[in-house]
């Protein structure tokens, strides 16, 4: 089970008329790094963000990149590149199907007990509290 943080907002709207949504991953380089890649691919991942803050759009240029350049540096290693590191389940796991769970306040203290200190910031806790076209959910 993976969960992230998923903002919808109301008040702007996709060219498709949608609401446009943000994904923040709060350990999005992580989702990434492998122990066995080449210098050239840790460099790369190095240069991710340790905090993903960006529309869908985005999110799929990242991963695209990100997992052909894995895919790349397993091959030259004559490696299997295990499922969960191709592009088809990374794209699942931040943009395809999900649970959405309302937070019951305005910003659920059950999210932020879900992550370790390390990894909150003052973002986490004045989210809603700053953006009030936003829904805050927790993606599942």
């Amino acid at each position: 089970e993976h969960s992230y943080i998923d903002v919808i907002d109301n008040a702007e709207r996709n060219d498709d008329g949608a609401a446009a949504r943000v994904v923040i991953e709060l350990d999005f380089r992580a989702e990434f790094e492998m122990a066995r890649g080449s210098s050239e691919y840790n460099q790369l991942v190095n240069r991710l963000p340790e905090v993903f803050v960006g529309k869908p759009d985005r999110l799929k240029e990242v991963i695209k990149a990100a997992c052909s350049a894995g895919k790349r540096c397993m091959k030259e290693k004559k490696m299997h590149l295990g499922p969960w590191r191709r592009q088809k389940y990374m794209h699942a796991k931040w943009l395809g199907a999900h649970e959405r769970i309302e937070p019951a306040g305005p910003f659920s203290a059950h999210l932020l007990e879900k992550q370790s200190k390390k990894k909150m910031s003052m973002l986490t806790f004045d989210l809603s509290r700053n953006l009030p076209n936003f829904a805050v959910v927790e993606v599942v």
